[in-house]
């Protein structure tokens, strides 16, 4: 069985996601409700905050999902810190036909301190948005608190 991501913050780049996982296959966009994105905790990679999910059950997050082989996971999981920094989690999400999908994500661990983002971290973001269609004004609010 080929895993699917739920990819929001900069693994929407499907040149970064590609290098990190030379099989991911970009599918569609696809929605998480009742949660909301977030930027906290700090990266010495992007050197700023992260994205992350958190619940809120009047939003929604954006994003897109991919196909990885299998092989490719452990990799992304490094990239992404896992276990120690982000949690790779099983999501129930909608893809942009309606259908219902089970994904996993990466959820950033010790998050609750609000950090914005760099402005190159932030802006690989926003490009991606734009690229899918995506209404920024979320990714804007929780970058800036506006």
């Amino acid at each position: 069985m080929y895993p699917l991501v739920f990819a929001y913050g900069s693994n929407l780049d499907v040149r970064q996601m590609r290098a990190r996982c030379p099989s991911a296959a970009p599918l569609e966009p696809a929605m998480l409700r009742r949660a909301r994105l977030v930027f906290g905790g700090h990266s010495a990679r992007w050197g700023g905050g992260v994205a992350t999910l958190v619940p809120d059950p009047s939003s929604v997050v954006f994003g897109a999902l991919y196909r990885l082989a299998p092989g490719d996971l452990p990799g992304l999981d490094r990239f992404e810190g896992a276990p120690f920094v982000y949690e790779r989690v099983r999501l129930s999400l909608c893809d942009v036909y309606g259908r219902r999908r089970r994904a996993q994500a990466y959820v950033k661990l010790h998050a609750a301190r609000a950090r914005p983002p760099a402005p190159t971290y932030l802006m690989t973001i926003l490009r991606a948005y734009d690229a899918l269609g995506f209404d920024t004004a979320p990714v804007l609010r929780a970058a800036f608190g506006r």
